[in-house]
């Protein structure tokens, strides 16, 4: 996302705060202006959304010093870094935040910060709704300019960066009374001829430095545009932001939910055919096994397919097998014609070439319509007529002619 929103926050919850949502891509402002305590961080919620949100912090609240330490073994060396620095700190080294920043030859910068100090920043945020990707020292997001220092006025305060990892954050009082200071240390560390170059956001006069004027726009901005490569982030350590997983699979949990839901309800509808197919399988089979007990008079069945293929076998091998399926396709247009009509038992004589069949309908006229039918490719002998309560029976002798 090109639009960001920068707040810089004040050492303590009293203290007004700064804001400025700028556009990357624009290159332009997008919103700005400052809040009359972090209380009223609340009103940027909004704001923040899904921008990323880079917080800048009074140097004024952090110790920015420095400590020889040889390239080689430094990550163990590092481990060490409390205790070297140790003498010169007023607190507790088990109170406070270390973190590393830039190196010049053996000098290695280092920030410190209160442990209680970044936890009420990180405790304004939090209630906020804010989530901050990086906080930084303000002075140290001051663009140096190829310059070796860096100075802007801020509202009462005055920025000063005197180095990639150095810096101050002093009131107008301090900052005109400690100044000279800084310059006849800074004379006093270098041998070089040339005077002392200062990137000068602001309206500044400095003796025994160079001032270069830079474009003197929104303080805010200014810092907007150097935090992007800002040499340290306080958030390191045990303040790291963790990888926001749960937020990432809050976006897909109800993609998930959907899916899982699908996916039993196939699984249900899959069940339920299966159940209604094994359902209708045996009711198929005990209608199988009816019409074959029927057919061929057999009081159980064990393999309908296996008994059937033998049932077609002895009929096969007792005379012409062939005659009973003629007899049988015969008789189908008659079976068409009257299918009130149904056989209840067959029986075939292949000695005699002779069907016997019983028969039922549901009237006497059926019958005699299906006798005259069969007559013109049969010889017919019929049974007596016998009438139930809703059906009438009889018997059929059918032989070729």
């Amino acid at each position: 996302m090109s639009e960001r929103l920068f707040i810089r926050l004040g050492r303590s919850q009293e203290q007004r705060c700064n804001w400025l949502v700028w556009s990357e891509q624009e290159q332009e402002i997008i919103a700005s202006g400052d809040l009359p305590d972090a209380h009223a961080l609340s009103t940027l919620t909004e704001r923040a959304g899904n921008r990323p949100v880079d917080i800048l912090v009074p140097a004024s609240a952090i110790t920015l010093t420095s400590v020889r330490l040889p390239e080689k073994g430094q990550r163990q060396a590092i481990k060490a870094l409390p205790f070297m620095l140790e003498e010169n700190l007023a607190e507790n080294v088990d109170k406070l935040h270390f973190v590393t920043g830039p190196r010049d030859g053996e000098s290695l910068s280092v920030a410190v910060v209160a442990h209680e100090q970044m936890q009420n920043w990180l405790s304004w945020l939090s209630e906020a709704g804010i989530k901050a990707r990086q906080i930084v020292p303000d002075c140290l997001a001051l663009p140096l300019q190829e310059c070796q220092w860096a100075a802007m006025q801020f509202g009462s305060d005055y920025l000063l960066r005197t180095g990639a990892g150095h810096g101050a954050c002093l009131d107008a009082t301090w900052f005109n009374a400690t100044l000279p200071q800084f310059v006849a240390k800074a004379a006093g560390e270098t041998t070089a001829s040339s005077p002392l170059t200062v990137a000068g956001y602001s309206e500044l006069s400095i003796d025994g430095a160079q001032v270069q004027p830079q474009p003197l726009d929104l303080p805010m901005l200014v810092l907007a545009k150097g935090i992007l490569h800002a040499p340290l982030n306080l958030l390191s350590g045990s303040y790291t932001p963790k990888r926001e997983y749960g937020k990432h699979l809050l976006l897909w949990r109800n993609s998930a939910i959907v899916i899982v839901i699908a996916l039993v309800l196939a699984l249900v509808n899959k069940g339920l055919s299966i159940h209604q197919m094994n359902v209708e399988r045996e009711q198929l089979q005990a209608q199988s096994s009816a019409i074959f007990n029927q057919v061929v008079g057999s009081s159980r069945v064990v393999n309908i397919r296996s008994q059937m293929d033998s049932k077609l076998r002895s009929l096969q091998g007792s005379g012409d097998g062939t005659a009973f399926f003629t007899m049988l396709d015969g008789l189908s247009a008659a079976f068409a014609k009257v299918p009130q009509l149904k056989p209840t038992s067959l029986r075939f004589d292949s000695g005699r070439n002779e069907l016997r069949m019983q028969i039922s309908a549901k009237s006497y006229a059926q019958i005699e319509e299906f006798k005259t039918l069969v007559a013109k490719q049969f010889k017919v002998d019929s049974g007596a007529m016998n009438s139930g309560e809703d059906e009438v029976t009889s018997t059929l002798t059918l032989r070729s002619k």
